[in-house]
């Protein structure tokens, strides 16, 4: 799993948190830790671990949703020398049914074009029941029993890819949901309890010469 990201008002917030940790470590040497400190040095730890544990549930959550974003593999080849080998991406445009599609261009024989397969699973979904319902009118007019038969077997093979992916990205929607919530509270959280914590900076009364900075977070 990658290293959990914190977001700027996350790592500034922490910062603020181990200020007055540092602070409460020398009240507590010099026995003058009263309890409105011990109070607020609780508050401060476990508001850090809140945010650490966020910060690691959301990368989590992102480092899955991007896996599954690039599990789609084009298999591009060149529309005029059906060739993939010196095929470069050039980048992702939207075709006319609102599906994203990667761009190519064969540096064999200088051809840009635009792959006609979505890049990503969401709309791969879509696609796979459009060429669903394709097969099934082919089929419906068509007389060779043999083709019938290996257009059906086509046709439940895919079906079978989209019942195992439907609840893999609905589960991934359904996560994403949660957290952009979570991420509106925690904003929230983040901007009271630092604007309370720099208030408690300023009655302290102590210059930043006097302390040495907070830890690097």
């Amino acid at each position: 799993m990658k290293q959990a990201a914190l977001k700027p008002n996350e790592r500034e917030l922490i910062k603020l948190i181990r200020f007055f940790s540092k602070r409460a470590a020398r009240l507590m040497e010099e026995g003058e830790l009263s309890a409105e400190h011990s109070q607020l040095t609780a508050a401060c730890e476990n508001l850090e671990t809140k945010l650490l544990d966020h910060a690691t549930n959301r990368t989590a959550i992102m480092d899955k949703r991007e896996r599954l974003l690039n599990v789609i593999e084009d298999n591009a080849q060149c529309p005029k020398c059906n060739k993939a080998d010196m095929l470069k991406r050039t980048g992702s445009t939207t075709n006319e049914h609102g599906w994203k599609c990667n761009t190519y261009k064969c540096r064999r024989c200088n051809t840009g074009f635009t792959w006609n397969r979505p890049n990503n699973p969401w709309d791969m979904v879509e696609f796979l029941e459009m060429y669903i319902g394709q097969l099934q009118l082919a089929m419906a007019a068509e007389r060779n029993p043999e083709v019938i038969a290996h257009t059906e077997d086509a046709v439940e093979q895919m079906r079978d890819s989209l019942n195992r992916l439907r609840p893999v990205l609905a589960t991934s929607d359904e996560e994403v949901d949660a957290l952009q919530q979570k991420e509106k509270e925690m904003d929230r959280l983040i901007h009271q309890f630092k604007n309370y914590l720099q208030i408690e900076k300023i009655k302290l009364n102590v210059y930043p010469e006097e302390d040495s900075e907070s830890e690097e977070v």
